[in-house]
């Protein structure tokens, strides 16, 4: 039981970075930064 405490962080943050490198793969990045500087535009009143 102890053991299986111990490995739980090091399995979500393995499958954390495997959401991530999926995301990459997948084009998600353009999309996110696109999204991003949309919603800082309109923040600062110029989008």
């Amino acid at each position: 039981m102890k053991t299986a405490k111990r490995a739980l962080p090091f399995l979500l943050l393995a499958l954390g970075a495997g959401f991530l490198v999926l995301g990459i793969f997948g084009g998600e990045v353009a999309i996110v930064l696109s999204r991003a500087a949309n919603i800082c535009l309109e923040c600062i009143g110029i989008g």
